[in-house]
């Protein structure tokens, strides 16, 4: 596969996530979980799109039933609530995104990770990269800029692969005791140590 090569009038961008990055985000945690093969973690879908088709056709057909026997009134509190509904998960979608981060490089998103900042500490997640783009310093980026907007220190799991890269750019390995049992539940350290998941902070001891 041919590897595309950014442009140097293009630099990348590492940026907040927008709705419209929603689809690329999901393809990327998809791809960011295969790789771990945890069939215990879940994506930001919180349902299936089989079942949410299958809720709007069972809508659909409600409502067209109904306006075919003539009850208006019930086929427009119908429509109404559906609007609502979507209302609502629109909102959700976006609450669900509001902690991504993205790398952007020539209008395409790269990579992706989620950054939960607390008053004492930080937490890093799905940090990930696309196949395809790597090797061009996009994953350096997105977490350099992590460590810039976090409260120190940053927290993150990492697989035993990726241990080295994370130190490059100043993380140290933790063993499990010497990390907060709060964080070290929302990580998965104790769930996932049969994959070798290792515990790793950055800026320890110091604050923003």
């Amino acid at each position: 596969m041919t590897r595309p090569l950014r442009s140097p009038d293009s630099p990348c961008l590492i940026r907040p996530a927008q709705a419209g990055d929603r689809k690329t985000i999901e393809r990327l945690v998809r791809q960011f979980h295969r790789s771990l093969q945890l069939s215990q973690l879940k994506s930001i879908n919180q349902l299936p799109r089989e079942v949410l088709w299958a809720i709007s056709l069972g809508f659909g057909t409600l409502m067209v039933v109904l306006a075919l026997h003539g009850f208006y009134p019930q086929v427009f509190a119908l429509l109404c609530f559906l609007s609502l509904v979507v209302l609502q998960a629109d909102r959700h979608a976006l609450r669900e995104l509001s902690n991504f981060w993205v790398v952007e490089c020539d209008g395409k998103v790269t990579g992706c990770a989620k950054l939960f900042c607390y008053d004492t500490h930080s937490e890093a997640y799905l940090v990930y990269v696309d196949p395809v783009w790597r090797g061009q310093g996009h994953g350096s980026r997105l977490v350099q800029r992590l460590t810039k907007e976090a409260a120190i220190p940053l927290y993150l799991a990492s697989q035993p692969h990726r241990l080295q890269f994370y130190m490059r750019l100043g993380f140290v390995p933790l063993p499990p005791d010497a990390v907060p049992m709060m964080v070290r539940n929302r990580l998965g350290i104790d769930r996932f140590r049969e994959y070798g998941i290792v515990a790793m902070v950055f800026g320890q001891g110091k604050r923003s």
